[in-house]
């Protein structure tokens, strides 16, 4: 059998790979693709198919790619604005996008106030500046930004009371006190809580309609809320709830009760943040009173960790988003029977080891 002469080292072959991964330019990838199926030893037949190329043409590549390497392999084929950054500069971009910020490069001038997050307006100064190029149309620049990797995002919020390394040692801790409870007790059941406000102005979502006819969702100008109070189940995935006009120690030691109501004669672990009302004398006479439940605190402003908050925001997209119901109870309604005809799956203790340990001690 003939020994194929163009061959892949193990470092190509991962370079091909890593480069495959992050492109997102179809003909490009193509080309990776090929060069690395036929650098590895995948039949000529096998190769053409899956690529969809033909033999000539995949040859061209390994040949392009001996010579040039990676760059090499690069769709040149672009017309318009979109040719006037070669491929060796649009390499170039992408690592100098992910290295700097506007604000490291610009100082004062960049386009937002703090200069942390790449625009548009900041993308064209950056692009002016390091290769004298300059495109007529946003949705230019917006293209390179998709070719470096970036997309467009609404940024996640964070509270400026959080502390990271709270976060962190607090997990860490958690996870030895979680295995240590089921340890002491297979049967011990895990929860976690949160509260939410529902109103009847509607929230918006983004859907698809005609272009030209922008739905249209009548809101109501009150705030009236109706509280809920909410308890998933980590092992199953339900939920129970408590409607409560007010939040306060009194309706959570309500809300208290109800579980204990629900999962009777087993040891509970109830995980839930340090809102104001988990505290008070009526908390502290009913823990008093059912020894059989235990408190967990979250950390402050760390919401993220409460699997309940995704709960939610599952059932918020599900009933309130878009809505058209003009009372508030019975959009309360819809609200609590959403949450009580669905499961909601939660990663939580998997995460934290704990469904390992009830494997090994059930």
């Amino acid at each position: 059998m003939t020994r194929r002469k163009f061959q892949l080292t193990e470092e190509q072959i991962q370079e091909l790979k890593n480069t495959y991964t992050s492109c997102k330019d179809g003909p490009t990838r193509t080309r990776y693709l090929a060069v690395r199926l036929y650098g590895t030893g995948y039949p000529t037949e096998e190769v053409l198919d899956i690529t969809g190329c033909a033999w000539s043409t995949m040859m061209e590549w390994c040949r392009t790619y001996q010579r040039e390497g990676i760059v090499g392999l690069i769709d040149k084929r672009r017309g318009g604005n979109r040719a006037k950054l070669t491929a060796a500069e649009q390499i170039d971009l992408e690592q100098r996008l992910h290295t700097y910020t506007p604000a490291s490069l610009f100082g004062a001038e960049a386009a937002s106030d703090d200069g942390q997050f790449w625009t548009i307006e900041d993308l064209q100064r950056a692009v002016q500046q390091w290769y004298d190029v300059q495109y007529q149309s946003r949705s230019s620049y917006h293209r390179l930004f998709d070719l470096c990797g970036f997309s467009y995002q609404r940024p996640a919020k964070v509270y400026k009371s959080r502390s990271e390394a709270k976060v962190v040692e607090f997990e860490a801790e958690l996870e030895k006190e979680l295995i240590d409870i089921v340890q002491e007790s297979t049967k011990t059941v895990f929860l976690a809580e949160d509260e939410a406000s529902l109103y009847l102005q509607a929230s918006t979502m983004r859907v698809w309609a005609p272009r030209g006819q922008t739905p249209v969702v009548r809101v109501h100008p009150g705030r009236e809320k109706v509280n809920l109070y909410g308890t998933l189940n980590l092992h199953t995935g339900q939920v129970i709830a408590t409607r409560a006009t007010k939040m306060n120690a009194e309706a959570t030691a309500l809300h208290l009760k109800q579980i204990l109501e629900a999962i009777p004669d087993v040891p509970i672990v109830l995980l839930w943040d340090r809102a104001p009302w988990h505290s008070g004398q009526a908390i502290r006479d009913f823990l008093q009173a059912n020894p059989r439940l235990r408190l967990i605190r979250f950390p402050v402003a760390a919401p993220d960790l409460n699997p309940q908050e995704h709960v939610w925001k599952a059932t918020r997209q599900a009933v309130s988003h878009n809505h058209t119901v003009k009372r508030l109870p019975d959009l309360a309604d819809r609200f609590e029977k959403h949450l009580a005809e669905n499961t909601f799956e939660s990663s939580f203790l998997d995460h934290y080891g704990v469904k390992t340990i009830y494997m090994v001690f059930n």
